[in-house]
């Protein structure tokens, strides 16, 4: 209580606690002995600091650690200890936050180049910070204010942002005298973080919290094309694609888009060919909304211009019955899961096919929750390829029985290059869920809220069934478009802005908003009808 006796009356969990007007978040979590893996709260939707002050009557929940936006948080964190520490002991070095990788951090260096023992004092002097809990300290500037001051310290991309933003008023972080600006939530002290470990790769440096980091070449050298097209293009951050489209026109951007997209493809199929007539059989696999249905549709156009006619089956259509299908622990069938698939019936029907014989292939109807037979039969020519999508497609059981050099196995992805600044990322997942929920809205008639909803078991059946085995592909293929979020926005605020704050998903609905504020925005009549963002947009060809 303070001296003059004045109390507030707060929920914490559903629970009605007392505290003295004034105390902040974290000094109640700690009095109510409640600060143990809390990470931030939050309020009537909205995520809150710890720091904030505690006001009467809020309803608080706890956001733990495992959690998702606790995940955020420690990465936004990571990010922040390695672009400090090395500007603390190397002042001329600069960071460039990269991508993911392996469940960790993959940067470079501006300006220089960490030897062994130099990453070895950067890895030690982080966790040094993490063992002393070193506070990170926030304050909150005008918007002109922040954006004059990062512009001073050189990060014109942050004061661009800034003032694109829609916030008056901007948080700057701070630890051990370095200043930055995330665009969200960092933990309150480095101490939230478990060991850190620095491992030299390729040009350069991957930060994380397990010691042993998979190399993942293919998909290293995809990001690395990528990032080298950027910096071809002088489009590495979203402020250079915002000045681009507005210099050049979106036309000029889709353009150079869908050529690319268009090279790639040439390739690809061209490659495919070279391995007749040994090769039948084509998987093509890859997360939700990636594009992998119009990639189908291309290829095989691709295909038929080299002389080869192609034919699809879906491996959603061996799915068995939803009854017979084992339960997620909300009670919805596990899809997901290689076992919802009749793998001996997949593996025979392909043999079969392969053999020359014509076969019946069924249809699962997911309104009815079977396998349907409709009568629909097949037969392909001993020139003919098989092509079939799926999200097993690169599982290793799939394919057992079949020869090495019959099979070619393309991975698919929209693996984005694109930052919001030099220090920080966009996930790929925050793509794919913005792709999946317009396409959700626009031919599934589903409001945000339920593809926000349902994402969690999509993305963790991803985690298990497809991120795995994501280098066994013969060739991961890149499906996103440098311009795609400027046509995404249009469409996604309106119905994020429509997510009511009761909702669970609320503060999820916030965080893409908060996102989405620094993109531009074009009109999806620009896109050509056979481009893969058409699968989510509207107006495709091949739907």
């Amino acid at each position: 209580m303070d001296l003059m006796g004045e109390t507030i009356h707060i929920w914490l969990e559903h629970q009605q606690i007392e505290a003295a007007k004034g105390d902040t978040i974290i000094q109640i979590l700690k009095q109510q002995k409640a600060d143990q893996g809390c990470f931030a709260i939050t309020c009537n939707g909205e995520l809150l600091d710890l720091r904030n002050k505690a006001e009467d009557g809020m309803h608080l929940s706890i956001v733990r650690e495992g959690s998702d936006i606790a995940r955020l948080m420690q990465e936004k964190t990571l990010c922040f200890l390695i672009i400090a520490v090395v500007k603390l002991l190397y002042p001329s070095y600069t960071v460039r936050i990269e991508h993911s990788l392996d469940q960790g951090i993959y940067c470079e260096i501006d300006h220089g180049r960490l030897s062994n023992e130099e990453i070895q004092r950067v890895q030690e002097r982080i966790n040094q910070l993490i063992q002393e809990q070193t506070e990170i300290t926030r304050h909150y500037a005008d918007r002109e204010e922040a954006a004059a001051y990062f512009e001073s310290l050189g990060m014109r991309d942050k004061a661009y942002n800034i003032r694109h933003g829609q916030k008056e008023i901007c948080p700057i972080d701070r630890l051990c005298g370095i200043d930055d600006y995330f665009y969200g939530h960092l933990c309150v002290h480095a101490g939230y973080l478990p060991t850190v470990f620095a491992v030299k790769i390729k040009q350069g440096y991957w930060f994380g919290f397990h010691p042993h980091p998979k190399q993942q070449d293919k998909l290293f050298a995809v990001f690395d094309a990528y990032e080298q097209w950027g910096r071809e293009l002088s489009i590495m951050n979203v402020p250079q694609l915002n000045e681009k489209a507005r210099k050049d026109g979106i036309d000029e951007l889709i353009l150079m888009s869908e050529a690319k997209v268009e090279r790639e493809l040439v390739e690809l199929s061209t490659q495919i060919a070279t391995r007749q007539p040994a090769c039948r059989f084509v998987l093509i696999s890859g997360p939700s909304s990636a594009g992998k249905t119009t990639f189908s549709h291309r290829l095989k156009t691709h295909l038929r211009v080299l002389g080869y006619r192609s034919y699809t089956i879906a491996m959603d259509d061996f799915f068995i019955n939803r009854e017979d299908c084992a339960l997620l622990e909300d009670g919805t069938p596990d899809f997901e899961n290689l076992a919802a698939i009749d793998l001996p019936l997949l593996q025979q029907t392909i043999h079969e096919l392969l053999d020359g014989k014509e076969v019946e292939i069924p249809h699962f109807s997911f309104k009815s929750g079977r396998r349907e037979w409709r009568g629909e039969r097949l037969k392909i020519g001993k020139n003919d390829l098989l092509i079939m999508e799926g999200i097993h497609g690169l599982n290793p059981k799939v394919i057992e029985g079949f020869q090495q050099e019959e099979v070619f196995r393309i991975y698919v992805n929209a693996l984005t290059h694109l930052n919001l600044d030099h220090h920080t990322r966009i996930p790929t997942r925050d793509y794919r869920l913005i792709r999946r929920m317009v396409r959700d809205y626009q031919f599934r008639g589903y409001r945000a809220q339920q593809t926000l909803e349902s994402w969690k078991h999509v993305r963790e059946g991803e985690d298990r069934n497809i991120y795995p085995y994501q280098e066994e592909a013969d060739v991961i293929f890149n499906t996103s478009m440098v311009y795609e979020m400027l046509i995404l926005k249009k469409i996604a605020v309106p119905l994020l802005e429509a997510i009511p704050p009761q909702e669970e998903v609320y503060v999820e609905a916030k965080r893409l908003l908060s996102l989405l504020q620094y993109f531009d925005e074009a009109d999806s009549s620009h896109i050509p009808s056979h481009s893969i963002l058409a699968e989510f947009v509207g107006n495709s060809v091949f739907f």
